[in-house]
């Protein structure tokens, strides 16, 4: 396994700036892995504060760089979205978790980032968690993947058939499911509370597998890999159970950290990690979880860091997450950055350092932008400053360089959301907690913050009138 590091050094221009030699035209079509974890804490790493170590993921974050304002969508599917189609998921009718029985997924319409590398002549893998198409004919197989095998629907699906009202007659009974491209999905095994123990075991191996039989082909691939920790229900797998000496939640880090040391040391081992772009980041901050039930411990778990809030707010807490990036000899070792970054960057940026941005689509709007050029070195600036969050169907808050505004606000994950008289405003810099608001308590002389933030919601309106938003789970085909 990798070993930890005791000091972490800082961004710094000169650090950056050393690796500027390195042009577009130089870099090769690389293979890339892409690590999702559920429900991650922006301070569930040692890096950034957990009491809990995690060396597997430091030691990863000082190959690579590491970002301290990472930005993901407020909830599961949202994030998957942004992933795999660089859009705002309310343009995708993505914008939430739809329950059970509700429309949802990806219309085929969407050009996914997998759909995009196999057509540029990679091959492609989805392990673990989906969630952003529940029905045959909307899995990953159905989306540029050459083949899959997790869950369709959510995490916590695991619990349904744990409670004593569940009724297979009414409600259908979670499964895993299997596919490859160019033939339906099918069911598999029973995804049920034992499933879930040893389900990011499981996945793990098929990733190492993967690696393992895909590291000499001539052809690159990309590899999804959506764990299913931290999210409930909390159960972990009998290695780890107790580990910590501190509770479920604090075993969970044991096993995570353990689980992406080992695709980490897949890629060591088949002299595929110079070759490898791998991404690591969360899907959306811990949820502020009442627990209760068998499998249930009475811990609340996960730490947001400074921030506030948490999964399904508009607070930093739910919107940031760990982050970092490795790409041996391309990106800098060992870089720091507190830039704004979104996770719907990852999609032109994937594009453009393969190579292949021609392939973006330009018949939609993509919400994503280009930061190839920052994380290569090229810029010691992010090219985006600003991220606007939904939450549901309502815009909650812009955040705009170190500013953020809200306008409807939820302190944790099951409260009452409230709509405010006046946009809140707060300065995330020197208030990362989001406790002094600026408008109210200094008078109105903060208003002018509402020019930009107006001038980007405007853009982003103008934008949604010329192409309208896809309805969830709509057969869409298409603007004229």
């Amino acid at each position: 396994m990798r070993h930890s590091i005791k000091n972490f050094p800082a961004l710094v221009a000169v650090a950056l700036l050393a690796f500027a030699s390195v042009s577009h035209a130089e870099v090769e079509r690389p293979n890339i892995v892409y690590l999702l974890v559920d429900n991650w804490g922006w301070g569930d790493i040692g890096l950034q504060g957990s009491t809990v170590p995690t060396p597997e993921i430091d030691a990863f974050a000082a190959e690579g760089m590491r970002f301290l304002n990472f930005n993901i969508e407020n909830q599961c599917t949202p994030t998957r979205s942004a992933i795999h189609t660089g859009r705002l998921p309310i343009r995708s009718g993505t914008q939430k978790v739809a329950a059970p029985g509700e429309p949802d997924g990806l219309a085929p319409w969407e050009y996914t980032i997998a759909e995009l590398l196999s057509d540029a002549g990679y091959r492609t893998a989805l392990f673990g968690k989906w969630h952003i198409g529940a029905q045959v004919g909307r899995h990953p197989n159905d989306q540029g993947y050459d083949e899959w095998w997790g869950i369709n629907e959510g995490s916590n699906a695991a619990a349904y058939t744990a409670t004593p009202e569940f009724d297979p007659e009414v409600a259908a009974v979670p499964h895993f499911w299997e596919g490859e491209k160019g033939a339906p999905s099918y069911e598999t095994d029973l995804y049920d509370v034992s499933g879930k123990t040893t389900f990011d075991r499981n996945i793990t191996d098929r990733a190492v597998s993967y690696i393992q039989h895909r590291a000499d082909d001539e052809k690159p691939f990309f590899l999804y890999v959506g764990f299913t920790q931290f999210h409930p229900p909390w159960v972990i797998h009998p290695d780890f159970a107790g580990v910590s000496d501190a509770g479920i939640y604090s075993d969970i880090k044991h096993e995570v950290d353990h689980n992406i040391g080992r695709i980490l040391d897949a890629l060591d081992a088949s002299g595929a990690t110079k070759d490898t772009v791998v991404i690591l980041t969360g899907d959306n901050g811990p949820g502020t979880l009442p627990q209760r039930g068998g499998y249930a411990t009475g811990e609340v778990g996960g730490s947001t860091g400074p921030w506030r809030g948490g999964l399904s707010t508009g607070f930093e807490g739910g919107l940031r997450t760990p982050a970092m990036i490795r790409w041996p000899d391309r990106v800098p070792a060992g870089a720091v950055s507190n830039e704004i970054v979104s996770v719907l960057d990852m999609y032109p940026t994937l594009a453009t350092l393969v190579g292949e941005a021609d392939r973006i689509p330009s018949d939609r709007p993509i919400d994503g932008i280009d930061q190839s050029a920052f994380f290569l070195g090229e810029q010691t600036t992010s090219n985006r400053e600003h991220v606007v969050t939904f939450v549901g169907d309502n815009v909650f808050a812009v955040k705009w360089r170190d500013m953020k505004v809200h306008f409807f606000t939820a302190e944790s994950t099951f409260a009452e959301i409230k709509q405010h008289t006046f946009p809140q405003v707060y300065n995330i810099k020197e208030d990362p907690a989001e406790q002094f608001e600026l408008w109210g308590n200094e008078g109105f002389s903060h208003a002018w913050v509402m020019t930009p933030v107006t001038r980007i919601l405007g853009d982003l309106t103008a934008s949604m009138v010329e192409y309208p938003n896809i309805k969830p789970g709509e057969d869409f085909g298409g603007y004229e």
